[in-house]
């Protein structure tokens, strides 16, 4: 069966409004041409674009988006997420908790998108040490760096016609929420950043 030239794919890209995302949108277009664009910040009016949307792939990159179970299914080839924790911390704040965990190690976790928040088959993960010192801040841009590798690779892949990899880690048990974030910040001092 022929393959679809990746210019011509429909190609959908949510993201936070970061530089890191725009980077990650610039690189897509380079490959795929046109795509349509999502940047949106948690707390900002909803979009609506992705409700009507339809083609060949999803991307969503440090997005806190939720997608509906139609919208993944117009998605024809497939919808990936990249998402700035190790799969252990599932949801939201990984930063956050992992470094009131006294964590000695993070990453970035590319995944597959299904209905369930951050449970999808994971395609990837980029592990790095956690840096004495370290804040939530410096660690939230240490890993949308690591994040935007670990997309460059795996758009890479797909571009080039590769079967994505299956990795075998799995995800954590417990999803950390927005209300499990806001606690944590109300309850512990922040270290400046």
């Amino acid at each position: 069966m022929p393959t679809t030239p990746a210019n011509a794919r429909e190609v959908l890209f949510i993201g936070d409004t970061s530089h890191w995302s725009r980077l990650a949108a610039s690189h897509l277009r380079d490959i795929f041409g046109h795509v349509s664009l999502v940047l949106w910040d948690h707390g900002d009016p909803p979009p609506r674009l992705h409700e009507t949307w339809h083609g060949d792939h999803i991307f969503c990159f440090k997005a806190d988006l939720l997608l509906k179970p139609e919208t993944l299914a117009r998605a024809a080839v497939s919808a990936l997420n990249f998402h700035p924790a190790t799969p252990r911390f599932r949801g939201v704040g990984g930063y956050d908790f992992v470094l009131l965990e006294g964590g000695t190690e993070f990453g970035a976790t590319s995944h597959h998108i299904v209905p369930r928040v951050d449970a999808g088959p994971i395609v990837k993960v980029h592990r790095f040490p956690i840096a004495p010192g370290e804040t939530a801040a410096s660690l939230s841009a240490r890993t949308a760096a690591h994040c935007l590798v670990l997309f460059y690779e795996v758009i890479g892949m797909i571009a080039q016609g590769r079967e994505l990899p299956v990795s075998d880690e799995q995800w954590g048990e417990r999803l950390y929420t927005r209300a499990m974030l806001r606690k944590l910040h109300a309850t512990t001092p922040r270290r400046p950043s």
